[in-house]
């Protein structure tokens, strides 16, 4: 097995002189490798963060496939299983193994707060969504199958079917505040299995995406697990000679020396280009990323779809809720907890459920997550308490290291690099056709 970091990764590109641009000539070979990397990582991702989720370990002998898991509390500094998390809805997640079967559940009616339950395959795809969008907040039983099941659901269950066995249920239940905490903890309740298959697990446990042996493996284990009978799957036959073919766990130790270095050329090139995140396609105003259509289901973009495993991992489709982020300041010099910063949001967000500004960390290796400050204030939102508005609706917000004045509008940063992110839950109109942009953060030292 193959373990390198993505330092390495770099470092050995660069010393072969084939890293140096995002992209090489159309007649790069590394290309078709990128390509190839853009196509396994995601579902690499999945596996990998599903083992960490639901796999057997020393402290849990029994998986937790096919069980469902609630998140009471609202995400903070110690939550570190999935990537760019948000602080203003509880989580309740459930990692489906269909080999064997479907899984019925039941699933709660809320009309008096937003909430979503999306269905993401393999491919990290959001295929069907119940919610205050998708179902005027209507919830009832569904029966979710895989892409080979045969047959009907009972009369008044909704059929939700997946393009692959393995599926992950993430539902996301709006928290107005500490004091509606247990309310939403009731709605997460409303979430049941209620007849629910064996798992089949996988035969190789995921451990990093920097063992490429250990990406191969994982990727054709995942391929193997049912028919590749849908667009995606299909296109796995692109990279067969790659190494990547259905069930081929041994694949990295039977490749030529020349293919595995084209996979660690190609997985510096591709990291490279995944960490400027939602920049690869979208729009970028004002220092704010506008994320590419597609987002959350991107159909072929395979280059889109990683860029989002690695830095926004279950990221909703766009008519759900968008999310642009910012970097860098007005200035054009990349966000730091050394300066100090303000950002002003204009009165009368176009968002039809909720908004929200959350503060994260940038991590080395492009991964974004909360941190720790004495206020314990992750994000601030049109649900946050106390806010000061200026005389016109907009509100200021204080983006520094140590405490203002006031701290009533102030968003706590880390020591060093980071990254805001702004959410539009069910974003309207003018979101959506790019009418509505957010100004810049603007560097005050």
């Amino acid at each position: 097995m193959m373990m390198t970091s993505r330092r390495s990764l770099l470092a050995g590109a660069a010393s072969l002189g084939l890293i140096g641009c995002a992209h090489g000539a159309a007649d790069d070979p590394i290309d078709h490798y990128v390509a190839a990397y853009y196509y396994a990582y995601p579902i690499y991702e999945f596996a990998r963060t599903a083992w960490v989720a639901a796999a057997p370990n020393a402290q849990r002998p029994v998986h937790r496939y096919n069980v469902i898991a609630h998140r009471r509390g609202l995400t903070d500094h110690t939550g570190r299983s999935v990537t760019t998390p948000n602080n203003d809805t509880v989580y309740s997640s459930a990692r489906l193994d269909l080999t064997n079967g479907p899984l019925l559940a039941e699933f709660p009616t809320l009309h008096d707060r937003y909430f979503s339950i999306a269905f993401m395959n393999a491919y990290t795809d959001n295929f069907a969504y119940i919610g205050t969008r998708a179902t005027n907040g209507e919830g009832g039983r569904a029966l979710i199958v895989g892409p080979t099941w045969q047959g009907e659901a009972p009369a008044g269950v909704r059929l939700i079917r997946s393009q692959t066995d393995d599926v992950w249920l993430l539902a996301r239940i709006l928290v107005e505040g500490p004091s509606d905490l247990a309310a939403a903890n009731a709605a997460q309740d409303g979430i049941r299995f209620l007849e629910i298959p064996e798992a089949t697990l996988l035969p190789v446990a995921p451990t990093s995406s920097d063992d490429l042996a250990n990406l191969i493996a994982v990727t054709n284990a995942m391929l193997a697990r049912g028919p590749l009978v849908d667009p995606v799957g299909r296109r796995a036959a692109n990279f067969a000679d790659t190494g990547l073919r259905p069930g081929a766990l041994d694949a990295w130790p039977t490749m030529t020396q020349a293919q595995r270095d084209h996979w660690t050329i190609a997985a510096a090139r591709a990291q490279e280009i995944m960490r400027g995140g939602f920049t690869l396609r979208g729009e970028t105003v004002n220092g704010w990323h506008y994320p590419p259509l597609g987002i959350g289901a991107p159909g072929d973009a395979d280059d889109v779809r990683a860029t989002v495993a690695l830095s926004g991992l279950a990221a909703l489709e766009a008519v759900e809720a968008t999310y642009t982020r910012a970097d860098d300041d007005n200035h054009g010099a990349p966000l730091n907890g050394a300066n100090r910063y303000t950002l002003t949001i204009p009165p009368n967000v176009p968002a039809g459920a909720f908004w929200s500004l959350s503060m994260y960390q940038l991590e080395p290796d492009g991964r974004l997550f909360f941190t720790e400050n004495p206020i314990r204030r992750f994000a601030i939102g049109d649900r946050t308490p106390g806010l000061t508005p200026n005389a016109d609706g907009s509100i200021t917000i204080a983006l520094q290291r140590d405490a203002p004045a006031s701290s009533a509008n102030w968003l706590p940063t880390p020591a060093g690099p980071f990254v805001v992110t702004f959410r539009f839950y069910l974003p309207e109109a003018p979101i959506l056709n790019g009418v509505w942009r957010l100004p810049p953060v603007t560097r005050l030292s």
